[in-house]
This record gives C-alpha cells, structure tokens and sequence, in this order.
C-alpha cells in the first residue's frame, strides 16, 4: 500500500469511495461538490492524502486550508474534514498513516496549525495523536415557543447580490480591532462562503450601506431554526439608525423560527451590534473544538488554546 498526494485525477475515485465508505447521508458527494470545497476555496487549494493498493484508491484524508487574524499575523491553517477507508481496508490503521503524513506535509509547507470538530467517538484517536481539546464551542440561543413545529419558511428579502458585492470591501468583521481569532476576510471568500455555497441555501439582511448578516433555516422536526453565520459592518456608516434597520428585519424572520442561534463568542465581543437575542445566557453546547500545533511557537499556540482568544463566527466553524 502506498501513501501519496492526491491529484485532480484522482477526484473521481475519491468521490467514490466516500460514497461507497459513508454513504450520501444528508450531504449528496459529487466532484461538483470536492471541486468547490477543495480546489476552489479562495484561502487555498486543500492538501488532499490517498491511500493506493493495488491500482486503487482505498483511503484518503483531505485537509481543508484556512486563514486566521491574530494580533495582526495571518495564520494559516488546515481543517481535518473529509476522511474515508474502504470497508475491505478498514483496520489498518489508514486514516493514522494518512494523519501523520499530513501533519509533516504541513509543517514542511507552512502551516501553521490544524483545527476541528471531532465527535465523542473520534475526540480519544485525535487526543492520542496531539490534539488539543479547546472545550465546546460558546452559543447564544433563542427560543421562540410560538413557533414551535412552525414549518412555513419565513420570506427573505430580496437577495440582491450583485448588489451586495459592491458593499463587501468597505465591511469588516465588528470585531476586528478585539485582537481575537478571526477568519480572514476577503470578497472572494464572502462569495465562495456563502453566495456559491452549493450544499445550503445562505441568505443575508443588508441595507447596502453599513452591514450584512448571513443566516441560514434549517430544519427540525420541532420546528425551524435561524442560524445566524456571519455579520459584517461598516464602522463608520453602523449607526443607530441601521442598527433599528438591521433589529427590524431580523425580528421578522427570527419570529417565524422557533430556535435562533449564533456563536456566543462572536456575540459576546461585538458590544450590542447584534439584533435582540433574548436573555438566555451564552451557553458551551456547541460542537467540541480541538487543535494540533504545527510549527507555532509554544507561547503562541498555548494562547490559541483557550476560547477567550477566539472570536470565531458560526459561519467559521460550521461543517460543510
């Protein structure tokens, strides 16, 4: 068996064999799919692992890249997302080959560190190979009983994006000046994120002046829930005035969810830039979060692993 970079030749059977390993499940797998989650992600291409016996490709690990701010420095960063063993080589020990191999491809292109969400059945496999638990994610929650099993979809406003574009390069993340983790914005990754997003439907709230909010409406079987991804400003043109703007649309469609829900640290830090999220309280009862440094500086990456150092948004964290 060998261990070697994936190419985009080998797309096609990668596809396969996530398909063949996990099954469709709620995401449908397609090169479609890899392509614009992998080659064309605007932080960069994906380091991507294959395992090959015998002419075939029976393993492979994919590394999503990503870029952090930290106090003025540009991290760069991969997420461990997209993992499969064929069912005939499952025992092996392929998915540890292929992590440690990744992680010394890392660090000899410059990574800075991995991040991800493990479940409670993959955290211990992590755990023994360096990872890091940082704790569970912080969530600001609201609850909406009237809208319990509610399943009328609660009407976007016009999703002008054309429009929208011309306003993302004077927006920045409301936190930008709190010295915590924060994805590194550009138009490109906004459009990339959100707009070309092929596996949800994201839609925004904008006056085309000052701010932007992405959310998205998933569903349950208790009802909806709003899921508030991202929020941009413009600091100078954010005043009072596109604050009620912004409150009053984001009640309209909060009011037809019966769960509202954004990160508590983002909501935390952005001193009342956020709409009414109710009186619950900032809760950890998000995914867990864990880290593997790659070649930071100890003092550096300590910082990193505690969560009131971050400043991270939904849209940020949220499997794709």
């Amino acid at each position: 068996m060998q261990i070697r970079k994936g190419t985009n030749e080998d797309i096609p059977a990668i596809v396969e064999l996530l398909k063949s390993s996990l099954g469709e499940g709620l995401i449908q797998k397609s090169e479609a799919l890899w392509n614009w989650k992998h080659v064309q992600n605007p932080h960069g291409e994906s380091p991507v692992l294959v395992a090959e016996a015998d002419g075939h490709v029976v393993g492979v690990r994919a590394f999503l890249r990503w870029q952090w701010q930290y106090k003025g420095q540009v991290l760069q960063a991969i997420r461990a997302v997209d993992t499969a063993t064929h069912p005939d080589y499952q025992g092996k020990g392929i998915f540890k080959k292929l992590t440690l191999q990744g992680l010394e491809d890392a660090k000899a292109a410059g990574i800075h560190l991995v991040y991800n969400t493990p479940n409670e059945s993959s955290k211990p496999g992590y755990l023994k190979m360096g990872w890091l638990e940082m704790g569970r994610m912080a969530l600001k929650l609201k609850v909406n009983p009237f809208a319990y099993k509610r399943q009328a979809v609660p009407k976007a406003p016009v999703q002008d994006w054309q429009k929208l574009t011309g306003l993302l390069p004077k927006l920045s993340n409301p936190i930008a000046t709190t010295d915590r983790v924060q994805t590194f914005l550009s138009p490109a990754y906004i459009q990339w994120r959100y707009q070309d997003n092929p596996l949800f439907d994201y839609n925004f709230l904008s006056d085309y002046k000052s701010y932007v909010l992405f959310y998205r409406i998933k569903f349950y079987s208790f009802g909806q829930e709003m899921r508030v991804v991202d929020l941009l400003t413009d600091a100078k043109a954010f005043d009072k005035k596109a604050n009620r703007v912004l409150a009053a649309s984001f009640k309209q469609i909060s009011n037809a969810c019966f769960l509202t829900s954004a990160s508590g640290r983002h909501f935390e830090l952005t001193n009342g830039v956020y709409p009414s999220m109710g009186l619950l309280p900032v809760m950890d009862k998000g995914p867990i979060v864990t880290l593997r440094n790659v070649s930071l500086q100890n003092e550096i990456f300590n910082e990193l692993g505690r969560q009131e150092n971050w400043g991270y948004v939904l849209g940020d964290m949220e499997l794709f």
